[in-house]
């Protein structure tokens, strides 16, 4: 038989006896599991399925809650011997401060969804870059409007991020205020009195530490639920949200109930207050951690599936050479996938069709559902480019000046799939494609994304002084929506445009403030001059001078189309057309 002291949490020796070790041995196994999953999704940071979830503040606000969850675990069996001052600081701390950082990362389902739906109708945007500091200080003024540029130009997740360290803030002040103010905790407060070691965890003290985690189980939580009600993600990210704030949402009228009521006495003696909270950590650390793993599991074994498939198309072909009309992509219509979609593969020809075709029902999809629309959008928008490419180097083949001008055009139609699309730090949601293919691309057009994102004025122009708006740079900026376009390429495409900084070092410094715009829109030459709005009826543009990489032609984005080309089939293409089936919606195209 198994022995449980009869008096509990009494202050005494140390609690050795079954229920005591068993919390022990319990919370050691799940620290082993929780640390494991941790290091696992650590490694998997840049997989598809987790990499939109900011996994490294995910795994800080598991370790930081699991941090309080330890404490309270060894409680029972410590008796009394962690100070009450420890604990204190430990609800004060590690409580407040783990649901905090898990209500920042958890916001991120809301904010992709909104900007995946965003994306949708505007995919032209990008972050601007902000202007190398230089070597001097600046003056307060300077740094003034580069905090002001910042906060302009960071996102919502970064904003979201920055109202909870403020809120982190607020609670470390109050806690250490109430801190020093107690008798309970030091000798030199002015309010309450020295107490036992059992009152001094009780009291008015105590109800601060259990702010945040009221105020997210019933109101930011609530909150989030009802703005994410109608999104219908495939990685289970909005059930896991419902899940961490209903399991916690017992804890605090419970810890209330326990702490400032007598009749909880005989629980208190083997279930210690804080332990009310234990349930809902618990769920919040499980469903953080199980369901992306999950995903990836699902994901991979989903791939092995595929390979497998086309590994059997590969034998299958090689005993049936004779028939030499059948190509692998018609021909995988008698491979089957062995996984628990039980359905069969869709061809990649299908696929091409939509994309060439009408795709707003799977951008849509792509977008709401799998939250990674810019796949599809950059698959669209290249294949948009290599026939603009065509078509202008064909009408210009002729001519050695028309050939450069329409190389130029497209190498800027090119880099508006690359700022918006493809750069870690300018796109919205850069596409993930493997290390050489970006570093290539990045050679190609990285100079200039950075005259672009920053406005760097080129050694061969001329001074932004002379031909940008008389604006100051502290100013606010006024979006403009105009776009120079030279007559070759409004014949062939419409080449995207996007909103350029002035940050000009050498612009008047007292100049005075008027009607014109610190933003331009990049697009053809300056041959163009309807959308002029500068100084003479001048327009300034940045890439004036540079000079078109050797390496850029029409199959610049080859590699990368077919990666993402490939991964869209494999998994985004295959998961539409079985819910495209599944919905009841119109012929859903070949299967096979």
């Amino acid at each position: 038989m198994v022995y449980l002291n009869p008096g509990g949490i009494n202050f005494g020796p140390k609690n050795w006896d079954g229920y005591g070790i068993s919390n022990i041995a319990f919370v050691v196994v799940y620290s082993v599991f929780l640390f494991a999953a941790c290091v696992y999704l650590w490694y998997q940071r840049h997989h598809p399925v987790v990499r939109m979830r900011k996994v490294g503040l995910m795994l800080l606000s598991v370790l930081v809650i699991h941090g309080f969850c330890f404490l309270v675990f060894t409680i029972y069996t410590m008796n009394g011997a962690w100070p009450c001052t420890v604990e204190f600081w430990s609800m004060n701390l590690y409580l407040p401060i783990g649901i905090g950082l898990w209500q920042a990362q958890n916001q991120q389902l809301l904010i992709v969804s909104r900007q995946q739906s965003h994306l949708i109708h505007f995919n032209h945007t990008y972050r601007p870059l902000l202007p190398p500091r230089g070597h001097s200080m600046g003056t307060p003024r300077y740094w003034f409007w580069r905090l002001k540029i910042w906060y302009r130009n960071i996102s919502s997740q970064g904003k979201y991020e920055g109202f909870v360290l403020i809120g982190i803030m607020i609670q470390f002040t109050v806690s250490f205020v109430i801190y020093n103010i107690s008798r309970k905790f030091n000798r030199y407060g002015i309010v309450s009195h020295h107490t036992s070691p059992a009152l001094c965890r009780r009291g008015w003290e105590w109800a601060p530490s259990v702010a945040w985690q009221f105020l997210w189980h019933y109101l930011f939580g609530p909150y989030l639920l009802w703005k994410i009600r109608m999104v219908r993600d495939i990685y289970h990210w909005r059930l896991q949200t419902i899940i961490a704030v209903v399991a916690g949402l017992p804890g605090t009228p419970l810890w209330l109930a326990a702490v400032y009521t007598d009749k909880f006495g005989p629980v208190n003696k083997y279930w210690f207050p804080a332990m009310w909270f234990i349930p809902g950590m618990m769920a919040m650390q499980i469903v953080t951690l199980a369901f992306p793993i999950y995903q990836i599991t699902k994901h991979k074994r989903d791939a092995r599936a595929i390979n497998r498939a086309l590994t059997d198309f590969d034998q299958k072909k090689d005993f049936d050479s004779s028939d030499n009309s059948i190509t692998l992509r018609n021909s995988l219509s008698t491979v089957s996938l062995k996984s628990k979609r039980n359905g069969k593969m869709y061809s990649m020809d299908s696929l091409d069709e939509c994309l060439a075709g009408s795709h707003g029902s799977l951008q849509v999809y792509a977008s709401c559902m799998e939250l990674n629309g810019e796949n599809i959008i950059f698959l669209t928008k290249v294949l948009a480019f290599k026939q603009a490419c065509e078509k202008a180097f064909k009408t210009t083949c002729s001519s050695t000046i028309d050939f450069r001008c329409a190389r130029n055009d497209m190498f800027r139609q090119g880099l508006s799939i690359f700022v918006t699309l493809v750069h870690s730090r300018t796109a919205s949601y850069p596409i993930n494609i493997e290390s050489p293919i970006y570093n290539s691309l990045e050679a190609i057009f990285g100079p200039a994304t950075a005259i672009v994102a920053m406005c760097i004025t080129p050694s061969r122009s001329t001074s932004f002084s002379a031909q940008s708006s008389n604006v100051t740079p502290w100013d606010e900026p006024q979006q403009s929506t105009s776009q120079a376009l030279t007559p070759l390429a409004s014949q062939t495409e419409e080449i995207p445009s996007f909103p350029m900084r002035v940050l000009a070092k050498d612009r008047p410094r007292y100049a005075k403030k008027g009607n014109g715009s610190s933003e331009r829109m990049v697009g053809g030459s300056e041959e163009d001059g309807d959308s002029s709005n500068g100084l003479n009826g001048q327009v300034h543009d940045p890439l004036e001078g540079v000079k078109v990489p050797a390496e850029f032609d029409e199959r610049v984005f080859d590699a990368a189309f077919k990666s993402i080309r490939y991964m869209v089939w494999s998994e985004t293409w295959q998961r539409y057309m079985v819910w495209k089936r599944k919905s009841g919606e119109d012929s859903i195209g070949r299967a096979i």
